[in-house]
């Protein structure tokens, strides 16, 4: 009998342990499929987050080459110092196309610049013949500062955009000595004037610039203008010149 029951405890136990092995296994093969189903949920999500992120890119065409933009300088100008008669026109030029009052007027001969020559005449702007003598009188206390306020002025009188445009043709420096020099030229300045405005679209006329070489306030050699006499182009001799332009902006 007891050999019965040891029988039967030692099959009992094999059973059990029977039953643990498939009972491990089923457990075993549960983790299994849910790691495998956990492996694919993030493999998905992985998938969809490279898709998003494609469309973003291409959408943004981020790595894309693109034709630059050329600069905007249509607000700035690039002062480049008056080393010779030539350049001083140049940023003549320049900073009335742009309307940089602060530049502009160092093309003229300040309180702060000795003349090289020695000479201590200041600054004179000679108008066109045939003004008024109320229009002449403007310009018989004509400074700098009056040359500042010209362009500040017609710069609140313009459009933005186009920007004006100064052409200056016929152009010829005669430099006498090292120090003096006399340049003349025909000029058109085509103004963007207000659908309202007063002001003339253009004004044209014959120039001369007596220039002078002076020692500037930061101990440099450069040119200025000490004279500038404004006329008619012989061929139109009733356009619109800077004289008249200025006469207006004066009111």
């Amino acid at each position: 009998m007891k050999g019965v029951l040891l029988g039967s405890f030692s099959l009992h136990r094999r059973m059990n342990n029977g039953l643990c092995i498939v009972y491990h296994s089923e457990r075993s093969e549960e983790s299994e499929f849910s790691d495998y189903r956990a492996f694919r949920f993030f493999a998905a999500l992985r998938m969809a987050c490279i898709i998003i992120l494609t469309f973003i890119i291409t959408s943004c065409d981020l790595f894309s080459t693109r034709t630059p933009e050329p600069p905007d300088l249509g607000a700035t100008f690039i002062w480049t110092p008056a080393s010779t008669p030539g350049i001083l026109l140049d940023n003549f030029k320049g900073t009335l196309e742009v309307l940089d009052a602060s530049n502009y007027v160092k093309c003229f001969l300040g309180i702060n610049d000795t003349a090289v020559s020695g000479d201590k005449t200041p600054f004179s702007f000679k108008p066109r013949p045939g003004l008024d003598a109320a229009s002449q009188s403007i310009f018989l206390q004509w400074t700098i500062q009056s040359e500042q306020n010209f362009l500040t002025k017609l710069k609140s009188s313009l459009v933005a955009s186009p920007r004006l445009t100064a052409t200056f043709t016929n152009t010829i420096t005669d430099q006498s000595n090292s120090n003096a020099a006399t340049i003349t030229s025909d000029y058109l300045i085509l103004l963007p004037i207000q659908s309202n405005s007063s002001i003339p679209a253009s004004i044209s006329g014959h120039l001369i610039f007596n220039v002078v070489l002076v020692t500037t306030e930061q101990a440099t050699k450069e040119w200025r203008i000490v004279t500038w006499t404004d006329d008619f182009i012989s061929s139109s001799g009733t356009a619109n010149t800077f004289t008249d332009l200025k006469v207006q902006l004066h009111s």
